[in-house]
């Protein structure tokens, strides 16, 4: 596992053995933000605009893959939401690895907890929850609805295939879904007017 573009290209991450996180592959890490970067593009095209990801929240965080990608990519904060001691540990070491970590928050909340807490707004919200976790729905909505996006806010979920989400949780609206093999990703952004590309089947 390792940073795939930016400043900070090529940096090894580690994912210490038995931690119970589910470490992004290069190929998902490199869709995800393939597809945020022309979301983002599309944007600023439309609205004549630079759209910049300054702020960005990786909730669920593991390893911090996500947001240690979009802090190469030119990110200049990201708060880091997790709730496992070891996984932080891990955040912290490759936040060292990658040069990053002056640019880092790390908290130990729960994503929903931080998601209630947190009053500034992101222009960037990554997360990556348990494919387990039945609660994906209420999480958007109360995201949705929330201080923490504003009118520009992105957010890239990635789940199980099998799993349905919300077309439109408070403010976000579903722009597209993408998938490889049993996983599946879907950006969300608040304050569009389309729904761009319609979700794979």
């Amino acid at each position: 596992m390792r940073v795939i573009s930016g400043s900070a290209k090529g940096r090894t991450l580690t994912a210490p053995r038995g931690l119970a996180v589910r470490p992004n592959t290069d190929k998902v890490k490199g869709a995800i933000f393939s597809m945020v970067d022309a979301e983002a593009f599309r944007r600023a095209a439309d609205e004549q605009n630079e759209f910049a990801i300054r702020r960005v929240l990786d909730l669920y965080a593991g390893t911090g893959a996500l947001g240690i990608e979009a802090l190469s990519r030119g990110a200049e904060h990201c708060d880091f939401v997790e709730s496992s001691a070891q996984a932080r540990a891990a955040i912290t070491e490759n936040l060292r690895r990658t040069g990053l970590a002056r640019q880092a928050a790390l908290h130990s909340f729960k994503a929903e907890a931080a998601v209630s807490t947190f009053t500034a707004p992101y222009d960037l919200i990554l997360a990556d929850p348990p494919y387990a976790d039945s609660g994906l729905a209420d999480l958007l909505n109360t995201i949705g609805a929330s201080g923490i996006i504003h009118e520009r806010t992105l957010l890239v979920i990635e789940h199980a295939r099998s799993v349905e989400l919300p077309n439109d949780p408070g403010r976000l609206h579903l722009i597209r879904s993408r998938h490889h093999g049993t996983t599946a990703f879907t950006l969300y952004a608040s304050g569009a007017s389309d729904v761009g590309e319609p979700p794979q089947p």
